[in-house]
């Protein structure tokens, strides 16, 4: 059954996102994402005077790991899985834009 449209979407959403590990496979990440309209999306993408850290945090609301969401656990994640920013971010736009890949 198809769910109802409406033009306000939910205010998270959560995708699975593989994180690349050094000789290792693929780890798999559930995140809760908040949704951004583009305009405030635009906005946060400026980083004046931010981290690429501190734009995950206003993008993740969090994630299926026994550790708490923080931003000094954000930041161990990215300190010990460097490419988990740009998986992170990718798999954001993916959902957010609905390009989801078909199997």
């Amino acid at each position: 059954m198809a769910t109802k449209f409406t033009l306000q979407p939910k205010p998270t959403f959560k995708a699975n996102v593989s994180i690349p590990r050094a000789g290792d496979e693929d780890g798999v990440l559930t995140f809760t994402f908040n949704h951004k309209p583009l305009k405030e999306l635009a906005d946060l993408e400026k980083l004046e005077g931010k981290t690429a850290t501190d734009f995950l945090l206003e993008i993740i609301a969090g994630w299926a790991l026994p550790d708490k969401f923080n931003a000094d656990n954000l930041a161990e994640l990215i300190e010990n899985y460097p490419a988990a920013m740009k998986a992170i971010t990718e798999t954001y736009y993916r959902e957010l834009l609905g390009q989801r890949e078909k199997n």
